[in-house]
């Protein structure tokens, strides 16, 4: 059996088991749904044009990607021991966890809003700011060391999202639909990349960057020799030369 077939049965035996929900923080999850239900419930009779649902639904994305930070917290994530599967997979599956947690409650809500053909620009949006969300509580995680990234992360992550909505015109990422909203949402994608280009680089694992580490120190590369003319072999043909 390769590793990555043996690595894909322990995943599996693993999920199989429950090891997962017992592993994650789920109340700020929990949180996060009933806050966005809560608003849907309120405001969303009052929605009497496009803007309003716009910035109702940005409000929505803001406290979902926040609150599902929490599942990707590892407590394993900075330990040097053996695990069944690498930090990759591990964080892997705890980020495509938090992408389902957003995915299905935004799914209802812009079934309850109806925002029509901005739906799509506006699920971009939420995309984009639940990969920052995940970037940022693993690049925490990485850089830091700390077993709860998220506690840094969602803060951080609501910060910036009220930043944004301060932006000049020239670097708007809350557009109103119409002028600059083509513009804004390119934005919005170059976020995305730089995310999850950010959350890829965050997912090596530091026994694997130690042993490295220790590999090179113990064993150096040796210093390129040079060979002095004296010691090297003569010449059999100059040799054959000289001969009387």
């Amino acid at each position: 059996m390769t590793p990555a077939a043996l690595r894909a049965r322990v995943l599996r035996e693993l999920v199989l088991a429950g090891a997962l929900p017992r592993t994650t923080r789920w109340p700020p999850v929990l949180a996060g749904w009933l806050m966005a239900a809560g608003l849907l419930t309120w405001k969303a009779g009052d929605v009497r044009d496009a803007a309003g649902a716009v910035t109702l639904l940005r409000v929505v994305a803001v406290l979902l990607a926040t609150s599902v930070v929490a599942l990707a917290d590892d407590a394993a994530a900075n330990q040097l021991a053996a695990a069944p599967v690498p930090l990759a997979w591990r964080y892997g599956v705890r980020c495509g966890l938090a992408s389902l947690a957003v995915a299905i409650p935004w799914a209802g809500a812009l079934l309850w809003v109806r925002p029509g053909s901005l739906a799509a620009a506006l699920s971009l949006e939420c995309a984009a700011l639940t990969a920052v969300a995940l970037a940022v509580a693993g690049g925490v995680a990485h850089w830091s060391g700390a077993r709860d990234a998220s506690v840094a992360a969602g803060p951080a992550v609501f910060a910036a999202a009220v930043l944004a909505s301060v932006l000049p015109n020239g670097w708007a990422l809350y557009a109103t639909p119409g002028d600059g909203w083509a513009a804004a949402h390119l934005r919005w994608a170059c976020v995305l990349t730089g995310a999850l280009a950010l959350l890829a680089a965050t997912v090596r694992d530091p026994a694997q960057r130690r042993w490295s580490r220790d590999h090179r120190r113990r064993h150096p590369h040796p210093p390129a020799q040079t060979l002095d003319r004296s010691d090297a072999p003569p010449d059999p043909r100059q040799d054959g030369a000289t001969r009387p």
